[in-house]
């Protein structure tokens, strides 16, 4: 099977100049459907609220098992041998079930989910979360082990409990960190849910492939360029928020 065909190239040819042009309206108008820039709008918005409510179901998630697998926050007399076996064995517990959800990518937990719920934004949000939580809480374990514990053993020596002493001695230094790769985990969802459009759920993707299909190439650069934008946008606040928090810009 030959790949650069006539055809082929001709295809090729006709999506890179629809770059230049993109569409402000469909390129084949059916009566009575909504304007296409109305429905341009619908589908970033349908994109973003998909990857916030991944977000919202892996942040939580994976705080929790950043929390759990670190010693961070361990009391440092641990005497009591029943108090050593419980900390090691959620520590084990924690790392093992984040290296479980990080070893299988996003796209074959929505495979797996979509089969068996069908298609439907509450598959394809529990096989993003999956994943995301993993990775949220890998790196958030390493950038709370990153951070210096002498805060918080003041706050243990003048009689802060343990969960306390670390909320006020490691969070606050950790927290500029701790946002900026959230921040960027969000743009990775944003990517993620338009490539799950592709698999049929009605984000930004969706539409980018219905268009492909119909071989209407200004519609895709036009959602294409949205999206660039909307990625661009929320780094760019990302970025002043990280500043402002007096974390790394970059």
């Amino acid at each position: 099977m030959r790949l650069l065909n006539g055809n082929n190239l001709k295809l090729a040819g006709e999506f890179i100049s629809a770059a230049f042009t993109p569409a402000i309206d469909y390129e084949n108008p059916v009566p009575g459907t909504e304007p296409f820039l109305i429905t341009v709008v619908e589908s970033v918005l349908m994109t973003l609220r998909f990857a916030l409510l991944a977000m919202s179901v892996s942040i939580p998630i994976g705080a929790l098992l950043a929390f759990f697998s670190t010693t961070a926050w361990w009391p440092k007399a641990r005497n009591k041998r029943g108090l050593k076996l419980l900390l090691m064995g959620t520590l084990i517990i924690s790392k093992s079930w984040i290296t479980f959800a990080r070893s299988i990518h996003e796209l074959m937990w929505g495979i797996l989910f979509i089969t068996v719920m069908g298609i439907s934004t509450t598959a394809a949000i529990i096989a993003v979360s999956i994943p995301f939580s993993g990775i949220l809480a890998k790196i958030y374990s390493e950038i709370i082990e990153e951070h210096s514990t002498e805060v918080q053993e003041l706050f243990q020596s003048i009689g802060a409990g343990v969960f306390s002493s670390f909320c006020l001695g490691i969070i606050p230094q950790a927290l500029p960190d701790l946002l900026s790769y959230t921040f960027y985990r969000l743009e990775c969802a944003l990517r993620t849910a338009t490539v799950f459009g592709f698999i049929g759920i009605e984000t930004i993707g969706y539409r980018i492939k219905l268009s492909s299909d119909e071989f209407h190439y200004h519609e895709v650069w036009t959602y294409l360029y949205v999206l660039f934008g909307s990625i661009a946008i929320l780094e760019w606040w990302s970025r002043s928020i990280r500043k402002r928090l007096g974390g790394s810009a970059n």
